[in-house]
């Protein structure tokens, strides 16, 4: 047991002083510790909120799910999360000044998986030379706001309890619909040096209204390719050119194309070469899945491999499939010229939608996907699908400008020139 005797009474008043010290420095720290993050608990997995310029906001989801969020503009906020998604952070920063009069809606749904979405295709992973990056966040965010935002910062703390190992090197990635895959973007690692935490940072600017952003992370560890096949499918769609189009107007195509061609030993006219049942097989088959091997052809067509090269060897020599050796194997597509008129006027015919988007970006190259879809008073996947049409006929080329990604007419193409003679002549 110790006792304490203090007789001066001015040791007593240094004594009571000293504690009031201590007692306002732990009434101190208890404050901070309070409220340095002011979580707001959301007992469900969603949230309709506001948040005023100039402040900051911190939601606490079930499952342990955070979203914190500051911005310079009125924001009404509409979050979900995916009820099988826990342990997950982000911070989010906007940046309006343009705009700050203009209050912003700003939807943010979280999922597991981009299939969760129920997107038609799915985008392709992030690459890095000849290898995919890969990714285990298990959480992807979509950001939808009525008007356009200046950036957005994005923050994510590098933590094993969000589901990020500090040893392991990650980027932030984004993806548009319109898009054939995901994006990395420039991504910092940080230290917030009051709390020693790490976290991961990075910026996007010019995010357009009414258009899907998906934000996740992929760690930039590398593996290469398991299936040979992903290379040769790659490889397939980089070399081909092939358009997708029906049976029948590939056939017509090819009856009134003016490509030349030598029969060689063959003496057939092109309609017996057409007619044929087993060719008209092969046809269907390179025409469903163009890249096919040999060894598939063989399989669906159920031919003898002697007789197979037979047919395969008419249909080469009157130009009607081609065929390109990729690594070990020997892929058949469709033989088209580049950009045959007959069959891009055919397309065109067919959509007026595709001919007045495509007379639009003539009269105004630079002009974007949303600007475009305003005009027109269309649905913004509307307008995608038509410009991505356009794109695989080579009629138009996409450059980015920031955000924006600003569309040209291609007056390279055979349609243009073709166009332009005739109005000249």
């Amino acid at each position: 047991m110790v006792f304490i005797s203090i007789t001066n009474k001015w040791k007593k008043r240094g004594f009571c002083f000293l504690l009031l010290i201590i007692i306002l420095l732990e009434f101190s720290i208890l404050i901070s510790m309070g409220f340095a993050r002011k979580d707001t608990y959301i007992s469900g997995y969603s949230k309709k909120g506001e948040v005023n310029p100039g402040e900051s906001k911190s939601y606490l989801f079930s499952n342990n799910n955070r979203l914190q969020i500051s911005t310079d503009v009125l924001i009404h906020l509409d979050i979900e999360y995916d009820k099988k998604i826990e342990n997950r952070e982000i911070s989010l920063d906007i940046n309006n000044n343009d705009h700050s009069h203009n209050p912003l809606s700003l939807e943010i749904k979280s999922e597991r998986s981009m299939e969760s979405f129920g997107l038609s295709k799915t985008p392709k992973e992030p690459k890095n030379g000849d290898f995919e990056l890969r990714s285990q966040y298990n959480c992807i965010y979509l950001i939808k706001s009525n008007s356009s935002i200046e950036k957005i910062k994005l923050e994510f703390i590098k933590d094993n309890k969000y589901g990020l190992d500090p040893l392991i090197e990650y980027s932030i990635a984004i993806y548009e619909e319109d898009e054939n895959s995901w994006e990395l973007v420039d991504t910092e690692e940080k230290v917030d040096e009051p709390n020693s935490e790490t976290y991961l940072a990075a910026s996007i600017k010019e995010l357009e209204a009414d258009t899907d952003y998906y934000i996740t992370i992929y760690e930039v560890s590398y593996w290469s390719y398991v299936w040979i096949w992903t290379l040769i499918i790659f490889s397939i769609g980089v070399i081909s050119l092939v358009i997708l189009i029906s049976k029948k107007d590939y056939i017509h195509y090819l009856k009134t194309r003016t490509t030349s061609y030598s029969k060689g030993a063959h003496r057939l006219t092109l309609e017996e070469v057409l007619e044929n049942e087993n060719r008209n097989k092969i046809i269907d088959l390179i025409l469903e899945e163009p890249g096919i091997h040999f060894n598939e052809l063989l399989r669906k067509t159920e031919l003898a491999a002697g007789n197979l090269v037979w047919h395969l060897d008419i249909l080469e020599t009157y130009r009607i499939i081609g065929k390109k050796r990729i690594a070990n194997y020997i892929a058949y597509f469709p033989y088209y010229q580049k950009n045959p008129i007959s069959n891009i006027d055919l397309k065109l015919s067919k959509s007026k939608l595709s001919l007045e988007i495509l007379e639009m970006i003539e009269k105004e190259p630079g002009i974007w996907n949303n600007l475009i879809t305003k005009r027109l008073k269309v649905d913004h996947k509307t307008t995608s699908y038509h410009i991505k049409k356009l794109a695989e006929l080579d009629l138009i080329y996409i450059k980015k400008s920031g955000r924006k990604k600003k569309i040209y007419p291609n007056l390279e193409s055979d349609y243009f020139i073709k166009k332009n003679h005739n109005v000249n002549s």
